[in-house]
């Protein structure tokens, strides 16, 4: 590799990310790109993986087009980007035309860097056709895992990124995802269609992590004793909304700052407790799984489950949001057997009957009058609980069913709060300049938009409706309704953020006998699901081997020894191993010295035991080194 592209990706990590070296194999895999090989990268949450899309993209120059599931996600890296003076911009399933237009006119004039897309935006082909004419230098599939049937998240929608490199040809492709089984892995490349390719597999053993899984049938309890005792920073799930409102006040109740995070908040209050739960203004997050996706806080100390999951690749995901810096950090699962056969419960329910996935697709085109050949693109507030009302539906059946249609590519569902309100100037100056005198009420809400957010002339810009209304003197209904107005006189487009779910028609309503479902795949997909359950069931049951093995062994990989701090390690230790670390921890405070003079000390222990408690006292922090010479840190 040319001396001077290494000089290149070493300017652009420190001068945008102030970054002297790159984490372990981002630098290859960032070579790897700029040579043009086709590039999967499997590295662990936390690896880092949008650095190596982000620097070759930046080096190359042009536009990479980025390939992301999540609105949140994406919102969260555009935003990331532009702090750091890089241009980029996010198009959803969620946008109107006017939003799809503006930024795909930017980016067409080479002033976007970095364009995010939905996956199903690609479905359309009107919409790939125009991708054509932009400068596309790198294409980057983020969370990869989604484009294959063996996945845990499958999305049909991801099948059509490759349909878009028969428009850059010459183009090299990056996959990245955080947990792939080796079908996955392989089923990823033949889907992406890979050329030339290179596969990356960092190690999804993290050394500073310790798995703990205890049945526990008073939880609660033992998630104070927990938090009380390992203190720091913490993420606490549980499976639906109701329970992280009474978790986060029962942890309030006993004076720990806490609070409740789930799809149900509004968008800016979401902001605000993610805020201030990055800042260290609140210790513990009590979230759903909505939450953690894009997070980057290298403190978290726990990571706790008080329900199972259900898949061990979602475990594994949420469980490595702990010790980011390296520290250790705990991943602790709380279960009761009755748990176990609530996962057996919800798979039951995961998956209704086609019949009803065919009612419920009827009940919804008709309650919001979608004919049949029409409706492609639109996007409508969902209300379930009117839905299911109206024609006597069960609320479960119907979300699993409106689930199981995404993954058919019928319709599309995002949570509510997804993202913010966001506003776009449409008048030129001297219209904004003519209007305000014509309608001086409006002058002040005009002036504040432009002086606060920058951009707003080039691309959509999102706003916080209570922190305008603040800064005008007026309060957030009033400034509403002011934004309306404008928009309805066209100066400026306005878009609210909804307080209920989207749902969007990906393809024109088909008459529901001729609704395609190939009952083989239901099957495969049920089949697959009940395999993940039993993945997560036989992993709390196993207590004779390494919880950290157990789940290498499950992401087909296969070179490991055991971890020494899990619970099923902890079990095997022999009786008196607390008293030798203690007595190691001792005999260095006493006096700091080297590994000799400690070996000299410990002629009376069991060799293989005071070095395997000395090894975790130092990966512990307990004990630290300086020239050779052990001495105990002082926390």
């Amino acid at each position: 590799m040319n001396t001077n592209i290494k000089q290149d990706i070493h300017h652009v990590l420190k001068k945008y990310w102030g970054y002297d070296s790159f984490r372990p194999m981002q630098e290859d895999i960032v070579l790897s790109v700029l040579e043009k090989y086709d590039t999967l990268a499997l590295l662990p949450t936390g690896g880092g993986k949008s650095i190596c899309f982000q620097v070759p993209g930046l080096v190359m120059g042009g536009t990479t087009l980025v390939i992301s599931p999540l609105i949140s996600l994406m919102n969260d890296q555009v935003q990331n980007l532009k702090n750091k003076g890089i241009s980029a911009v996010a198009i959803s399933a969620a946008m109107n035309f006017k939003e799809i237009d503006v930024a795909l006119n930017n980016a067409a004039l080479g002033h976007v860097q970095f364009l995010y897309l939905s996956p199903e935006r690609i479905q359309n082909e009107e919409f790939r056709q125009k991708l054509a004419y932009l400068p596309i230098t790198l294409v980057a599939v983020d969370e990869a895992h989604c484009i294959s049937q063996w996945g845990y998240d499958f999305r049909p929608s991801y099948l059509k990124v490759a349909e878009v490199r028969a428009y850059f040809t010459d183009v090299p492709i990056i996959a990245l995802t955080a947990s792939a089984t080796k079908f996955v892995v392989e089923d990823i490349q033949v889907q992406l269609q890979f050329r030339n390719q290179k596969v990356f597999h960092q190690s999804f053993a993290r050394k500073n992590l310790r798995y703990v899984v205890q049945q526990e049938e008073d939880k609660v309890t033992r998630l104070l004793k927990l938090v009380t005792n390992i203190g720091g920073s913490g993420v606490v799930y549980v499976r639906n909304r109701k329970k992280t409102e009474e978790l986060a006040r029962i942890l309030q109740s006993k004076k720990i700052s806490a609070l409740a995070y789930h799809a149900g908040l509004k968008f800016d209050d979401r902001e605000s407790i993610q805020e201030q739960w990055l800042n260290n203004k609140i210790q513990v997050i009590c979230a759903t799984n909505a939450f953690g996706m894009g997070i980057d806080k290298p403190d978290v100390r726990f990571v706790v489950h008080m329900d199972l999951p259900e898949s061990l690749e979602a475990y594994f995901q949420e469980a490595g949001r702990g010790g980011r810096d390296g520290k250790v950090a705990y991943s602790t699962i709380f279960y009761t057997t009755a748990d176990q056969l609530k996962l057996i419960d919800n798979f039951r329910f995961a998956f209704p009957e086609l019949d009803y996935i065919k009612q419920t697709y009827q009940a919804v085109c008709n309650y919001f009058q979608v004919a049949i050949s029409s409706g492609q693109g639109l996007s409508v507030d969902f209300d379930l609980d009117k839905i299911c009302n109206s024609y006597n539906l069960l609320p479960v059946l119907v979300y699993n069913s409106i689930k199981f249609l995404e993954k058919e590519n019928y319709l599309s569902f995002l949570d509510s709060g997804f993202e913010a309100s966001k506003v776009l100037m449409l008048g030129n100056k001297e219209e904004l300049y003519s209007f305000q005198i014509k309608f001086p009420k409006y002058e002040p809400v005009l002036k504040t938009l432009l002086r606060s957010y920058g951009g707003l002339f080039e691309n959509y810009v999102f706003i916080n409706e209570k922190d305008l209304a603040y800064r005008v003197k007026t309060n957030a209904v009033e400034l509403t309704e002011q934004l309306k107005f404008l928009d309805k006189q066209g100066l400026l487009s306005y878009v609210p953020q909804s307080a209920l779910p989207k749902l969007i028609f990906l393809q024109d309503r088909v008459n529901t006998k001729f609704l395609e479902f190939n009952p083989e795949n239901y099957q495969k997909l049920k089949q697959r699901y009940l395999e993940r359950i039993n993945a997560v069931i036989d992993y709390t049951k196993e207590d004779k081997v390494c919880r950290q093995v157990q789940l290498l062994i499950y992401f087909n990989e296969f070179n490991y020894s055991d971890c020494g701090h899990c619970d099923v390690c902890i079990s095997k230790r022999p009786k008196d191993y607390e008293k030798v670390r203690k007595k190691i921890l001792d005999v260095v405070n006493a006096q700091p010295m080297s590994l000799e003079d400690l070996k000299e000390k410990m002629t009376s222990l069991n060799d293989e035991t005071w070095i395997k408690a000395f090894n975790e006292l130092v990966d512990d922090g307990k004990i630290s080194e300086h020239e050779s010479i052990f001495y105990v840190k002082t926390q």
